[in-house]
């Protein structure tokens, strides 16, 4: 082989590297003008929400995660609404795929604090915390949030929530947009607040609200006929086994009101700790306890009978189990 004929398989041999050196170069251009856009993005959306009347600052936006992620970090933010609650923690952090924004990802990893009005001020702890925003084809959005062991302390009294795991979607229906899907999983969770306390075991369920653009007063969304439909709600409360079905509206006097289908294992539990909760007195809740635990043995251990929201008060078997909350 002559000596130009080498140099000349030579030049094929770099040819692969320089095509490569291309495309990473051409790949690191697109991850770059990424990072440059969710900045961008985020300083649009803290200036649309100061317009709004919230109060949101941050120190720095570092972009870093090359060239696997396109991943933004946001120090120190603050974000709140005055007199109402206010949240911050040291860093924020965004991901995002470099060639697709169409879907967020928000993470926290360090210590967050929220104070809410007339709630107090709260520490949190989270070994997960992390949501996402998504555009949806056919929903439009979905906004999903996973958290896992979880630990949050009011100060000054010393009251405390945690929670071992946490998993919703939250979305428009495909066919009605104006209506929100939720469907939610937990586990273990415990709060507690002076006397009071409350821990289930289990929660999955799927719920949907119609009519959410009259939500904001609670006479609109009535007369709009906004309704909350709840499909196989299941809870385990320590040897209690709830499980609902069923939809519900306002009444006139703006308390939830409408008919529940219904299947109860060991209700007792289940009683007691509405009564920990503050649903209903706790003498309210020992009668209701030893009443359905009755039913329950009359029935071969467990109730199916339908819960009847009517006039403020939650009954199932002719037994209140709680005070109904009125919206206004």
């Amino acid at each position: 082989m002559t000596e130009a004929g080498a140099r000349m398989n030579r030049r094929w041999l770099y040819i692969p590297f320089a095509v490569a050196g291309v495309i990473l170069l051409a790949y690191f251009l697109l991850w770059r003008a990424g990072a440059t856009e969710m900045k961008k993005a985020i300083h649009v959306w803290a200036e649309n929400q100061r317009a709004a009347g919230m109060e949101v600052s941050y120190d720095a936006l570092k972009a870093d995660g090359f060239p696997f992620f396109l991943r933004v970090h946001v120090e120190t933010p603050e974000i709140g609404a005055p007199g109402e609650w206010h949240w911050r923690t040291d860093r924020l952090t965004l991901d995002a795929l470099p060639y697709d924004l169409n879907r967020l990802i928000f993470s926290v990893r360090s210590e967050q604090f929220l104070s809410l009005a007339g709630n107090g001020d709260w520490r949190i702890r989270a070994e997960d915390f992390r949501a996402s925003i998504a555009n949806d084809k056919t929903r439009d959005w979905v906004f999903s949030v996973t958290l896992g062991e979880a630990t949050a302390m009011r100060a000054g009294d010393g009251a405390s929530a945690d929670i071992r795991s946490l998993v919703f979607d939250l979305s428009p229906q495909p066919d009605d947009k104006t209506a929100l899907l939720l469907s939610l999983a937990a586990s273990d969770f415990e709060l507690f607040a002076g006397e009071q306390a409350f821990n289930l075991n289990a929660l999955q369920t799927v719920l949907a609200v119609t009519k959410t653009n009259a939500l904001s007063d609670a006479a609109m969304w009535r007369n709009q006929g906004g309704t909350l439909a709840i499909s196989g709600l299941i809870a385990e409360l320590d040897e209690s086994k709830l499980s609902v079905a069923g939809q519900l509206s306002l009444d006139q006097a703006h308390y939830p009101a409408g008919r529940l289908d219904t299947e109860i294992i060991s209700p007792a539990p289940l009683a007691r700790a509405f009564g920990r909760a503050g649903i209903m007195t706790a003498d309210e809740a020992e009668s209701a306890a030893a009443a359905l635990t009755l039913t329950a043995i009359a029935s071969g251990g467990k109730i199916i009978a339908p819960i009847e929201l009517k006039d403020g008060k939650a009954q199932i078997a002719g037994v209140k189990i709680a005070d109904l909350p009125k919206f206004d």
